[in-house]
């Protein structure tokens, strides 16, 4: 069960659990069921803190025990008061505990007993910590002693938030060595593979020859926690990147990775290039880099911007939005494979952006007199246009909880927050509804 993500776990999964007799341990906790007493309220508190303090784990509602070992699945109830199960534990976290602790219950349904779930929580090592339960009477700070919640004394305390700060300045020196700290500084976002972009999109004469600037676009993702986790050169790893050339998107097989790939000290790198000259020099058309601190970029242009001779440049924002989503998607099945689970901070950069006019809305936003989905074809001076040379948008998420529908709702942040950078108030490659319209894709990348 450990080795699979938490919203995929199944009712066998919570058996064999029990069937190996796993036992309590510093990562791991049971409790037998909830009935919504405010003890059980500070007992949740205590014990979740005190794994987010300390190493992580997993909290598990509906097992029961016997001499710290699993002995059966019970189940707990599915609802307390007129709240989900889930919905009631994620209040009391959100009530006793801060800084506050981003998790998301599992439910697991039992076949063996309908009306019972098993609730597993994992609690990632919080890049917050130390998380203080606050209850009346008293506020304190939790750790794992033992194999249960204690009392995290002065000295513990004070090496959290030493710790804590270590991996945030250890994550930030390395953003800045990828130049994604200062928007505002002359080679934000550059890098040796990021500065070919703009060559491509002037190669393919997609940039208006009056246009000044080298825009390009880059996405990227980075764990909280530094470390090499990632043998880049071996079998197992370059088998599962073969698997990755397309991602699935919209029911949809889209191209992402290229077949050719390479290797350096620090990083593998999947480039789709371009031959323009035919001297066998191909320049960079889009790139996904990951290096083997887990950390991932994909850089990118070309596809995201061509020339009209009215307008001058434009950016489709609903190819911007594939794009990101198969980022995202990609991301979150690169860090279950390594068994990364806990924050990462996504930073979205447009570069040399000003002057950049926003395109592509989707088919709700065609006229009559206008065929093309432009709400702006009436008049040109009226058409959405970037006054920023470079725009940042950085989120903190937490791995474990990138299922479709968070991814969707980031994809959806991101577009619109795009979209106000250009002056639209709203994403408009979304329908009313929030529906992403695929036909949007016709001639994006090799779509099938």
């Amino acid at each position: 069960m450990f080795n699979k993500p938490v919203s995929q776990l199944t009712e066998e999964d919570i058996q064999s659990v029990v069937d190996n007799k796993e036992r309590e341990s510093s990562v791991l906790e049971f409790k037998q069921e909830i009935s919504g007493t405010d003890r059980e309220k500070k007992e949740i508190a205590k014990d979740i803190s005190a794994m987010a303090n300390a190493e992580g784990g997993y909290f598990i509602v509906g097992i029961k025990e016997k001499d710290s070992q699993a002995e059966a699945i019970i189940g707990t109830a599915k609802t307390i008061g007129n709240q989900p199960v889930e919905a009631w534990i994620e209040s009391v976290l959100i009530t006793n505990i801060r800084p506050r602790i981003a998790i998301a219950p599992k439910v697991v349904l039992l076949q063996s007993n309908p009306d019972k779930v098993v609730i597993v929580i994992r609690i990632p090592q919080s890049p917050k910590r130390p998380h203080m339960v606050i209850s009346e009477g008293r506020n304190a700070y939790y750790t794992r002693h033992n194999y249960q919640a204690s009392f995290a004394d002065e000295h513990e305390v004070r090496s959290m938030f030493i710790e804590s700060k270590i991996s945030d300045d250890e994550m930030k020196k390395f953003l800045g060595s990828r130049k994604l700290i200062d928007e505002n500084a002359e080679d934000f976002a550059i890098n040796h593979t990021s500065k070919q972009l703009p060559l491509t999109l002037k190669a393919s004469e997609r940039m208006p020859e009056n246009f000044v600037g080298n825009p390009f676009v880059l996405f990227s993702a980075c764990p909280r926690y530094l470390e090499e986790r990632i043998d880049i050169a071996s079998d197992d790893f370059r088998a599962w990147l073969s698997q990755k050339d397309k991602i699935e998107l919209f029911d949809l097989s889209i191209d992402f990775l290229d077949y050719s790939k390479t290797i350096s000290a620090d990083s593998i790198k999947s480039i789709n290039g371009v031959d323009f000259k035919g001297d066998g020099k191909r320049l960079p058309y889009r790139y996904v880099e990951i290096f083997r601190n887990g950390y991932v970029e994909n850089g990118l242009a070309t596809e995201l911007m061509w020339s009209h001779e009215k307008i001058g440049l434009m950016f489709q924002i609903a190819y911007f939005t594939a794009a990101f989503w198969q980022f995202i998607k990609f991301t979150k099945d690169l860090y279950e494979h390594i068994g990364y689970f806990d924050e990462i901070i996504v930073t979205v950069s447009l570069v040399e952006m000003e002057g950049v006019t926003l395109h592509g809305f989707g088919k709700k936003n065609a006229t009559e007199k206008w065929s093309q989905p432009y709400d702006y074809m009436r008049s040109f001076e009226s058409a959405p246009t970037c006054k920023q040379k470079n725009i940042k948008i950085e989120r903190r998420v937490i791995a474990a909880e990138l299922n479709d529908e968070q991814i969707e709702k980031l994809v959806k942040e991101i577009s619109t927050r795009v979209s106000n950078a250009f002056g639209e108030s709203i994403s408009k490659c979304f329908d009313d509804d929030g529906n992403f319209d695929r036909e949007q894709l016709r001639g994006y990348r090799n779509v099938h």
